[in-house]
């Protein structure tokens, strides 16, 4: 894809904002579940597709920032991915039509699927960051209603203190209103000590505790920018994907236990 500037941007608008690609090919989770987490910077790298392609093959749950959508329309990766896609449309190219967001690709068809974008506007683009909810029975269960709730976040950056708290509110409040398992993944955007304590101890408030793996790379203030939180499952083991070098963030792999979801 070619590379857009931050300026040639616009808020893509809310309405028909979600777009679903791909068809989901399991009727529910196994009893243990894999994640990515992945900015994959706007595809501007060589490579991306092939490493994503090959990231996706081992996994049940991907959840991508700054992924990019080519006219509304499925790419044949997502057709043939096994993964039913949900992709919020955050950002609108002026020229080209194409949009970039969070997406989120599952093997077990979504239940519920919202969005929820800024109250604030980044500087010099002016447009918003978004995180995508998504929510997916637990079969183990056994009662329809258990749900584990996926939220794929991409934090708004280079605005102050008070602004990026606001949106973490609103990551926590989703978390808040949801009684069952959770996995929180994305790009927090953390590139500075207050940022980071601030979001660890509101995740800690809600309930979730952090995956200990990290990423920091020189071009991020080598600060870790990108995180794995849940409740309600156990984790068995997180690691970063250090050898993939097709975005300007590292991919972040973990693997949870879902018999012991709650």
């Amino acid at each position: 894809m070619p590379f857009f500037p931050l300026r040639s941007y616009r808020p893509a608008p809310e309405q028909d904002a979600l777009k679903k690609l791909g068809e989901a090919s399991t009727a529910s989770f196994g009893p243990s579940l894999r994640l990515i987490s992945w900015n994959i910077f706007k595809a501007q790298r060589r490579g991306w597709l092939a490493d994503l392609t090959t990231l996706a093959t081992g996994a049940d749950l991907v959840l991508l920032q700054e992924a990019v959508l080519h006219g509304g329309v499925a790419h044949p990766f997502h057709l043939a991915s096994g993964l039913e896609w949900i992709m919020v449309e955050n950002l609108k190219s002026r020229r080209e039509h194409v949009t970039t967001g969070p997406k989120t690709g599952c093997r077990v068809a979504a239940a519920a699927m919202t969005f929820v974008r800024s109250q604030d506007f980044e500087p010099i683009s002016r447009t918003p960051k978004t995180f995508l909810h998504t929510e997916y029975p637990l079969a183990s269960h056994g009662k329809e209603s258990a749900r584990l709730l996926v939220l794929n976040v991409h934090a708004i950056n280079l605005v102050s203190h008070t602004k990026f708290a606001r949106q973490v509110q609103q990551i926590t409040a989703a978390v808040s209103a949801h009684t069952g398992p959770c996995i929180i993944a994305g790009d927090f955007n953390t590139w500075n000590e207050p940022r980071w304590h601030l979001l660890q101890k509101a995740m800690m408030d809600a309930g979730l505790t952090r995956a200990p793996v990290a990423a920091p790379q020189w071009r991020h203030f080598n600060q870790t920018l990108d995180h794995v939180f849940y409740r309600g499952v156990r984790l068995i083991g997180a690691r970063a994907l250090t050898h993939v070098r097709s975005s300007d963030h590292i991919p972040l792999a973990a693997d949870f236990d879902l018999t012991c979801a709650s």
